[in-house]
């Protein structure tokens, strides 16, 4: 069974805003950091799996659609 315990001390509003810009600072250092990330090389196993989904796809929906029932 799940311990709720921590779950009381969860707030219950939405989070107030932080003081000073920080929220601003924030957001352009996580926009920074996904760019970067969007930039950095896909590993070869991701590159193969890749491929397999999208033969995959492709196989299906070469075959005419079959009603199911």
């Amino acid at each position: 069974m799940k311990d709720n315990s921590q779950d009381k001390d969860q707030p219950v509003g939405p989070p107030e805003e932080l003081p000073g810009g920080a929220s601003q600072a924030l957001s352009s250092a996580l926009q920074k950091t996904f760019e970067s990330l969007l930039q950095e090389p896909v590993p070869e196993k991701f590159e193969a799996l890749i491929a397999r989904i999208r033969e995959a796809e492709a196989r299906k929906a070469e075959k005419p659609d079959n009603e199911e029932s």
